[in-house]
Formats: C-alpha cells, sequence, structure tokens
C-alpha cells in the first residue's frame, strides 16, 4: 500500500492562544512516520484479503434472520466512495490541522482513551443483559471521558489545538449521505432483516443505538481519541490506528469463526468505515457529519421500515 496523501488541511493552522503555553514542537503539524504508515495499511490490506480468501461467496454481517451473505468488495464501495469524495471536495479555508500543547497529557490522555475503548469491548459481551451494554457505553463513551477531559481542559488548558476550516455545510453533508444512505440500502449495502421485533423494542434499541453508537462511537472515537492521536503521530497514521481499533472494538460482537477470522473481518469491513469516518473528521473538524453518517449507517433501514418503505 502506497503512502496517502498529505492529510487535507494539513498545511494552515491558524495562530495558537498565547494564553496557553505550547509544546516545543506545536508550531507545525506532526508529519506521519512511512513505517507507520505501511504497518497499519498492511493491516488493513492484509485484513481485507484474507476475509475475502475465508468467504469468497461473500459474509452475512448480522445474526438477525434474513440477511444473506453479501460481497466484501461490495461492501466497501461506500467507505472508499466517501474518502474519495472527501478529498475531492473543498477542504476550506484557514486548515484542519491538529497540534500538540502539552505532550505528556495528550499521551496519557490518549492511553485512557484507548482503555476506554478495550474495556467496553472486553466487558459487553459478557454482561448479563443487553441494555447493561447500552448503560456501560454511555457512561464509557461519553459521560466518563466528557467530564473527565473538560474538567481537566478547564484548570489546565488543552492538551492540543484544534484548527477548523471555514466551509459550506452542503460541502460536509455530501460524504456523509454517501457513507450513511450508501451503507444501509441498496446494492452496497448488507440488506435488511426479514423479520423486525415488536414496534415498542424496535424503537427503544434504535434510540439506544442512535445515543451510544451512532453518537458515543464518535466523539470518543473521532472527536477525542483520533484528534489526540493525529497530533501526536500524524494525521493519517491518527486515522489508520483509531479505525483499526474502531474496527477490533466490534470483534467479540460482530466477528464470526476463529479469533483470526473475526479479526480480519471487522478490521476489513468496521475499520474501513472507520477510516471514511476518521478522514470527514480530519478534512472539516466538524462532529455532525459523522454522527449524521453513523446514525444512517445503523439506523435508515429502521426507519425506512417504520414508514413502510423497502430497503
Amino acid at each position: 500500500m502506497t503512502a496517502p496523501p498529505p492529510a487535507p488541511g494539513a498545511a494552515a493552522d491558524p495562530a495558537p492562544d498565547p494564553t496557553v503555553p505550547l509544546h516545543q514542537d506545536a508550531s507545525r503539524a506532526r508529519r506521519d512516520h512511512p513505517l507507520a504508515l505501511g504497518v497499519l495499511g498492511g493491516i488493513f490490506g492484509i485484513a481485507i484479503a484474507l476475509t475475502m480468501l475465508r468467504s469468497p461467496q461473500g459474509i452475512v454481517v448480522s445474526a438477525d434472520p434474513g440477511y444473506a451473505p453479501t460481497a466484501l468488495p461490495l461492501l466497501l464501495v461506500p467507505a472508499a466512495l466517501t474518502i474519495l469524495l472527501t478529498l475531492l471536495l473543498p477542504a476550506g479555508r484557514g486548515g484542519s490541522a491538529v497540534t500538540v500543547r502539552r505532550r505528556h497529557r495528550a499521551t496519557g490522555e490518549s492511553a485512557g482513551l484507548i482503555a476506554l475503548v478495550v474495556g467496553f469491548a472486553l466487558l459487553a459481551p459478557v454482561l448479563p443483559r443487553p441494555e447493561d451494554a447500552v448503560l456501560l457505553k454511555f457512561t464509557m463513551f461519553l459521560l466518563l471521558p466528557v467530564l473527565v477531559l473538560v474538567m481537566v481542559g478547564r484548570r489546565r488548558g488543552p492538551s492540543v489545538h484544534i484548527a477548523r476550516p471555514l466551509v459550506a455545510p452542503w460541502v460536509m453533508l455530501v460524504p456523509a449521505l454517501a457513507l450513511g444512505v450508501l451503507s444501509a440500502v441498496g446494492p452496497f449495502s448488507s440488506g435488511m432483516p426479514s423479520s423486525w421485533p415488536p414496534l415498542a423494542v424496535l424503537i427503544v434499541a434504535a434510540t439506544a443505538t442512535a445515543i451510544t453508537a451512532g453518537i458515543g462511537e464518535e466523539v470518543l472515537v473521532r472527536r477525542l481519541l483520533q484528534t489526540r492521536v493525529e497530533a501526536l503521530v500524524g494525521p493519517w497514521t491518527g486515522i489508520l490506528a483509531t479505525s483499526l481499533l474502531f474496527g477490533l472494538m466490534h470483534l467479540l460482537s460482530h466477528g464470526e469463526g476463529p479469533l483470526w477470522a473475526s479479526a480480519a473481518q471487522v478490521i476489513a469491513l468496521q475499520g474501513t468505515t472507520g477510516i471514511a469516518l476518521g478522514v470527514i473528521w480530519n478534512r472539516w473538524r466538524r462532529l455532525w457529519p459523522c454522527v449524521l453518517a453513523h446514525l444512517l449507517l445503523n439506523g435508515l433501514a429502521v426507519l425506512l421500515h417504520l414508514v413502510g418503505l423497502p430497503g
């Protein structure tokens, strides 16, 4: 895998706040290391190849009834198209680089956020009830990290500086719709279940998923973790590393077969989706397109079912 192009908007960064002490490297955005890019890109490439070799007839992405095997290349089209659209659309004015203000604290915060992701992935499958996992994710992905980082930031200042370019909302809407809609319905989607739970159960489950996955995962993985990893090790390294973690976070809930095959599948599918979401966040530093895409990806099929339209 060749090294990706320079991160969108990484060349420019507005003047830092003089009231916040800067790390000695904060005057410039961190550059990616070619070796790190090669290793991470190789992991994704190997995961995709292994999944295609193991399941040439396609993969079933859900245990719900009605899902048929779908060829992996088809499932990867929405993410690939989203990445292409995002890089081709205007980056806006002002740049989107993230730079370190306090390296030790940014490193510690990143480690703590990674621990939350890994901890949830290990704890959720052993909880006695599904609603326990919902409460756990809300606490670990939204409540705890946001409260802690806001309190620390108010007392000591932010550990990283985020530049936000000026860009028209419609520009960010296009890739968000492409990823969310194409992943949920149509020839590049995994299909829809043949049966649905009772209406009340479906609405409650969809709402909980929207809050904890559509919002919670984007806040934790993209806004909080990816931002810090980008500042520490480089933009594309940050995107790929956090997307790898995002994919593995789904290992016990979405994988199938032996552990190696499950890991390859979630890296190939959920991890690649994470790259698309990560590129959107990297280019424009607005969370709402990522949340919108994630909400559509998880909930558009449910919405179409509720209004009586075919998926």
